[in-house]
């Protein structure tokens, strides 16, 4: 039941007007994408991958699987690997990334573009995409996600907890969906131009 509400709305009203939404600080994700450093042959996981709005900004000589658990927006993001010849280096397909169906180490990156507010649980997702990813590979975070003690954990975990049934939180800390799991913050970037939105670039020890 946990994505019903979820489910709804990325089959119906979002996939519609979420290009138009995110056209703005779509320079921003370019930007922050540019910081991880691709190699011929990579092969790359973009959970919550949607309709592909990243999918331009990657290198067209990796291998990129995009999952996500939206029919609609698989099928308009199959259209656009059609029309911009991207469907022989990109795989899109329906899938929860809380239990991705893919082995431990199996890719050289992720990037997880305003995936972590909007994932049922935050923390168990992250978990997937930190063991799917080599040991040495980079995980790229383009949210708004707050950083720790700049809301209390009283206030935000409570309002998460409704708001995780919903289109987005917005009360989710990166520090703690990141506490526990091998890797490093190496890198930050900003994400808009009011700062409300960041990009994070890790490693996985």
């Amino acid at each position: 039941m946990k994505n019903v509400v979820k489910l709804l709305s990325y089959n119906t009203f979002i996939p519609f007007f979420y290009p138009a939404l995110m056209l703005p600080i779509k320079p921003w994700r370019t930007k922050a994408i540019k910081m991880m450093d691709f190699h011929t042959g990579d092969r790359v996981i973009v959970p919550g991958v949607g309709t592909g709005h990243d999918l331009s900004a990657i290198p067209k000589d990796v291998r990129v699987d995009g999952v996500d658990i939206s029919d609609v927006m698989l099928g308009l993001g199959k259209i656009k690997l059609k029309l911009f010849g991207m469907e022989k280096s990109v795989t899109l397909s329906k899938m929860d990334a809380e239990k991705l169906s893919f082995d431990d180490n199996t890719f050289d990156k992720a990037i997880l573009s305003l995936f972590l507010t909007v994932v049922f649980d935050a923390r168990k997702a992250f978990a997937e995409i930190v063991r799917v990813v080599k040991p040495g590979g980079q995980i790229l975070i383009f949210d708004h996600l707050l950083r720790k003690s700049s809301v209390p954990n009283i206030l935000a975990k409570p309002i998460d907890t409704v708001l995780s049934y919903s289109f987005a939180s917005v009360t989710r800390v990166l520090d703690d969906i990141i506490e526990g799991y091998p890797v490093t913050v190496e890198k930050t970037v900003k994400g808009d131009l009011l700062g409300f939105i960041e990009g994070y670039l890790l490693v996985k020890h």
